[in-house]
């Protein structure tokens, strides 16, 4: 009985303080915020030297997709491919369309993955 009283009785006076404590607490973590302030401080430094990306002509060698030993156009640093063709210059193509309309550069690779061409 007295267990229980202990769980779920009414001392609940004892047990607030120890939230008063936990609250003490995060407020080191207000300080991280001043830190990530500082971090959005270097936010405006690299949106002022981005640069357009360029756009990779690649083949793709994954075995497990629909689209393997198709040719692939995707951007600079990015997983996503935007369109698959069944020739390179298909692919050349569409990407230096993509480029004019974005003023940037086009980099095509071989079927090995090294650049052929880069700054097209």
């Amino acid at each position: 009985m007295r267990l229980l009283k202990r769980l779920f009785g009414k001392k609940e006076s004892k047990p607030e303080p120890k939230p008063d404590k936990q609250v003490k607490e995060p407020s080191k973590p207000k300080e991280t915020p001043k830190k990530t302030s500082t971090s959005s401080q270097k936010q405006p430094d690299k949106t002022q030297s981005t640069k357009p990306r360029k756009y990779h002509v690649t083949l793709n060698k994954n075995a497990k997709s629909d689209y393997v030993n198709m040719w692939r156009v995707r951007k600079e640093h990015s997983d996503k491919t935007i369109k698959h063709f069944k020739t390179q210059q298909e692919a050349i193509d569409f990407a230096v369309q993509l480029a004019k309309k974005d003023k940037t550069e086009i980099v095509i690779h071989k079927t090995d993955g090294t650049i052929r061409r880069q700054n097209y």
